[in-house]
């Protein structure tokens, strides 16, 4: 999915523009097996599928952290890309 749209349903849904921005940049590099946990929850704000590694889930995010949708789908993605770095980060922020 383009940026711009991205950006503008991020906007729509509560968003700054500057932070929309920021976050749709990211989301559009998500890994690929969270892009279709993406699309669902852009087509439909109540769609949030889950998906877990290293023993942290997007809903667990979202609940114990208070993290929006796309916040625990980027850490997701963090944990994906660069688990070491990811991990030590979220064990400092406990």
């Amino acid at each position: 999915m383009e940026q711009e749209v991205i950006k503008m349903i991020l906007i729509d849904r509560g968003y700054s523009e500057k932070n929309a921005i920021l976050v749709s940049k990211e989301l559009q590099n998500l890994a690929e097996p969270l892009m279709p946990l993406l699309e669902r929850w852009l087509a439909d704000v109540d769609d949030k599928g889950d998906y877990e590694i290293a023993g942290y889930s997007i809903c667990q995010l979202q609940k114990e952290r208070r993290m929006k949708y796309p916040a625990a789908l980027l850490t997701i993605d963090w944990l994906i890309k660069e688990p070491d770095a990811a991990l030590e980060s979220l064990r400092k922020t406990r």
